[in-house]
């Protein structure tokens, strides 16, 4: 079955006319920084369960980074951020601590290895 891509590289069913993910709210942004902290890609966070990774099938889709095809999820209810390691790759550090499971809040530095992650909530 073929698959179409909505403007924020989301996967969709053919019949859908509107992205599921883009409809949620906007929570914030995903910022992916260089070695010297320059942000050079940035994607989006909305409200709900959103995977990160490499794979087809998340909904922050990271390529170039050497992320696993699903590293990790972010979720965001009610304002509360927090975002759960799945253990497939590089162990997860939240402002350099080694963590499995962490609330985040704005300004907060994600790394898998040597890919960083700041993330800026609304």
């Amino acid at each position: 079955m073929g698959y179409k891509y909505c403007k924020e590289g989301h996967i969709m069913d053919p019949s859908w006319k509107r992205c599921p993910v883009c409809l949620a709210p906007l929570a914030g942004w995903i910022l992916v920084l260089e070695k010297d902290e320059v942000a050079h890609k940035f994607y989006t966070i909305h409200e709900g369960k959103s995977f990160l990774g490499s794979g087809v099938d998340c909904e922050i889709r990271i390529l170039g980074q050497e992320l696993s095809r699903q590293q990790a999820y972010i979720t965001v209810v009610d304002g509360i951020c927090t975002i759960v390691d799945m253990g497939n790759g590089a162990p997860m550090k939240v402002n350099n601590v080694d963590v499995t499971k962490a609330t985040i809040i704005d300004g907060d530095v994600i790394s898998f290895g040597d890919t960083a992650l700041k993330i800026k909530l609304i």
